[in-house]
């Protein structure tokens, strides 16, 4: 009889805090995502053992192997996604309801890590909001225990004994090790997901099995370096290395290496604590990510109180699905697939389903994608604002109408980002009234300096050509020129020296400048925040607010005297329009109905009316 291994249920826990740890963001734990390729080796370790095991005892069955597998693994990801599922209908939107209810069916099914490979990156930031990105390692696992037994009990039964069985599966772990190496640094997102690229951690865990009973090793100092070498990962490694790559060797190696030394004996390992997170470990690692995610999705700010929060309530959903659902007993596994195959409908058919009294939140929360034709015609998209970058841009920008003198009224400038293009319409409607055309020079993305060298980009052509020759041809006819910007995603040394130099620059040809100030950021796009407050009749901006961004705008407030015009809405934005309108459309980006908002607090504000006084108020009646 084979017994208890506490070595490797202390391992389980090892690796299952060092990725709660690493989702939560805390300090030293950069490399915890280890936890998943630790769990990878011990699965191949015990799988092996197993199959090799029953062959040999001639009691092998692929079916009892694969139907103690479906008992293991499905009844605690059946609640998981059945809780989710109720739960996440009342509390997402619909549209980001039916991406988890697709996302559920495909980790029931068992490919979810086939289908993140082609829409999402693990370590992108957009991967934060799926509450089943988890699951792609447990699809992983599956996929390999549905080939794994074949192919060892074919081996078998060529090769009759175990050690060439050994053999072959050596030289297909460096074979498959090799090709994730190669793989991850031709792609690394589908190196990240597959179980081509993946198979040779948990290859490696049957050879440890190989190893250890061929050689009884037991050195506590190797055990220690082993050990050592896994902490040392956890803390130094980031999510920048590219894995798996030639870096997942050490917490592979050092993982085989704790499973061959077989120490059991060690107060350490056999603490209750220890022994206890290592038998919830799989509940554990099921319920920790969709609880951060959706405190993410709720808007609870990530301080050291919502942390401790979230591991103290992982911990007690783990020990709650660990004692009462993990420890069912089944006499088939029938009922599980059946059960399996019934929410894997529900949830494939959840994915395209819309309420219909959440209509108008829904369109609420796609208002981007409803509004696009007349986003581009605000920004003058594809004339006077270019979004993107490369050989040829700077041509698509037409000259002759973004930068047209009109002889016949005051002629402003406007230079600047995507921010700056958003303000463009709501300008012109403005200026209108009081005689003055609107100039407009933009590009996604362009800080509004002045280049101090020569650059292929677009943005370097375009301000090289505003600065060193538009505005030195018609400074006679420029009445005023406009910068504006989204200054918080620049550091701050990069952003007030800078609009110094160009204020200077614009006075010593007598052009009189202001700087449209930082507007409020959101952590979500405002649409959807808005419209989660819509379905529980409350108001949600306040929480997602990028609360830094008002900070800076203080900063630069400072800095940029007697230039900078304050627009930042400090405690709360304006409502929402009669027209369903929300102040800003994505997280940054003004809306029509905000940059109108924005545009009246420009001109209305002492600065404007300073700088501009001889052209603005010219024709007004100001």
């Amino acid at each position: 009889m084979t017994r208890f291994r506490y070595d490797i249920n202390a391992l389980r826990s090892v690796a299952v805090i060092s990725v709660l740890l690493f989702h939560l963001n805390v300090p030293y734990f950069s490399g915890g995502f280890i936890g998943v390729d630790i769990f990878f080796v011990i699965s191949g370790y015990l799988m092996t053992r197993i199959i090799f095991d029953s062959i040999e005892k001639n009691d092998f069955s692929l079916l009892k192997f694969w139907t103690n597998r479906i008992q293991r693994i499905v009844p605690a990801l059946l609640l998981l996604t059945l809780v989710i599922t109720i739960a996440g209908y009342f509390c997402y939107l619909p549209n980001e309801y039916n991406v988890n209810e697709k996302n559920a069916t495909s980790s029931l099914l068992f490919y979810s890590n086939i289908s993140y490979w082609k829409n999402i990156s693990y370590f992108e930031p957009a991967s934060e909001n799926n509450i089943f990105l988890h699951t792609w390692s447990l699809s992983v696992e599956c996929q390999f225990y549905l080939l794994y037994p074949v192919v060892i009990w074919l081996l078998f039964r060529l090769l009759k004994k175990r050690q060439y069985v050994f053999v072959v599966l050596g030289i297909a772990t460096l074979l498959l090790c090799g090709l994730a190496i190669f793989w991850t640094l031709r792609s690394a997102n589908t190196s990240f997901y597959l179980l081509h690229t993946r198979a040779w951690e948990l290859l490696a865990g049957g050879l440890a099995l190989a190893v250890e009973r061929k050689f009884n090793v037991q050195n506590k100092w190797a055990l220690m370096l082993c050990c050592t070498a896994i902490v040392l990962s956890i803390v130094f490694l980031n999510d920048s290395v590219l894995w798996p790559g030639v870096y997942t060797l050490v917490p592979v190696i050092a993982t085989i290496g704790i499973l061959i030394l077989n120490r059991n004996s060690n107060c350490i390992l056999q603490n209750n604590a220890i022994q206890l997170t290592g038998r919830i470990s799989y509940s554990l690692y099921l319920w920790h990510w969709p609880l951060i995610v959706f405190a993410r999705y709720m808007g609870y700010p990530f301080h050291a109180i919502t942390v401790i929060g979230i591991i103290v309530l992982s911990f007690l959903f783990a020990w709650l699905s660990y004692r009462f659902i993990e420890s069912l007993k089944f006499k088939s596994g029938i009922p599980l697939i059946a059960a399996l195959a019934v929410l894997a409908v529900a949830t494939s058919m959840l994915s395209s389903f819309s309420p219909a009294y959440k209509a108008r939140i829904s369109d609420m929360a796609n208002y981007k994608t409803k509004h696009d034709s007349a986003i581009k015609a605000q920004f003058s998209t594809g004339c006077c604002f270019v979004e993107t970058d490369g050989p040829g841009e700077f041509n698509k920008f037409i000259k002759r109408d973004c930068l047209k003198i009109d002889s016949t009224q005051k002629n402003i400038l406007l230079i600047g980002d995507s921010h700056a293009a958003s303000l463009s319409a709501s300008f012109k409607e403005q200026f209108a009234g009081h005689h003055i055309h609107l100039l407009q020079a933009t590009a996604s993305s362009a800080f509004p300096f002045i280049p101090k060298n020569t650059g292929a980009d677009f943005h370097h052509q375009l301000y090289q050509y505003i600065y060193d020759d538009f505005l030195v041809k018609n400074k006679k006819h420029i009445d005023g020129v406009i910068l504006c910007g989204s200054w918080y995603k620049y550091p701050e040394q990069e952003v007030v020296e800078p609009l110094l130099q160009a204020t200077r620059y614009l006075k010593t040809l007598g052009i009189p400048v202001v700087i449209i100030g930082q507007t409020n950021i959101y952590t979500l796009q405002l649409p959807t925040i808005i419209a989660r407050g819509m379905e529980h009749n409350t108001d949600l901006t306040a929480i997602f607010t990028v609360k830094q961004a008002g900070a800076y705008n203080e900063f630069l407030k400072q800095k940029l005297q007697p230039y900078y015009i304050d627009v930042y809405y400090p405690k709360a934005i304006p409502p929402v329009s009669p027209n369903a309108d929300p102040f800003v459309f994505d997280r940054s980006h003004l809306s029509r109905y905000g940059a109108d908002l924005v545009v009246k607090k420009i001109v209305a504000d002492p600065i404007f009316t300073d700088q501009f006084r001889n052209s603005y108020f010219k024709h007004g009646t100001n």
